[in-house]
């Protein structure tokens, strides 16, 4: 193949991808701290919330706390995400066993109840 037809990659057009490249994560990590500090201030509102309000939304201080407890960079809402999703979780699996153990307990009541056409003949045997 002739050298002619070829785009010849120059030094300097390596070196401008990697600046810009290095430009684009630098932009991004700014933003990214930005947004952290922004919501480390919406942190700080939550913290003036009482527990019950704070119960409302599926939190407690201490996941404010361990929220709080991470490095200036990390962004703190997806530690409260997370809490929330898992403590909504918890309760709709507690709710579904009780519901579940309460059908349990009607069936077991409804079996073991004799019908009141088989009590009257006494040449039935109850089985139970």
């Amino acid at each position: 193949m002739s050298y002619i037809g070829e785009v010849r990659r120059t030094v300097f057009s390596t070196f401008g991808t990697a600046a810009s490249g290095v430009l684009v994560a630098t932009v991004m990590g700014t933003v990214q701290f930005i947004k952290a500090v922004s919501r480390r201030r919406q942190l700080n509102q939550l913290g003036g919330f009482d527990d019950r309000m704070l119960r409302d939304i599926g939190l407690t201080r201490s996941d404010l706390r361990d929220a709080a407890s991470g490095p200036l960079w990390q962004d703190p809402t997806a530690v409260l995400v997370v809490r929330s999703v898992e403590r909504r979780a918890a309760r709709r699996l507690a709710l579904r066993e009780a519901r579940e153990a309460a059908q349990v307990a009607a069936h077991a009541a409804a079996f073991a109840a004799p019908n009141s056409r088989d009590a009257s003949r006494g040449d039935l045997i109850s089985c139970g």
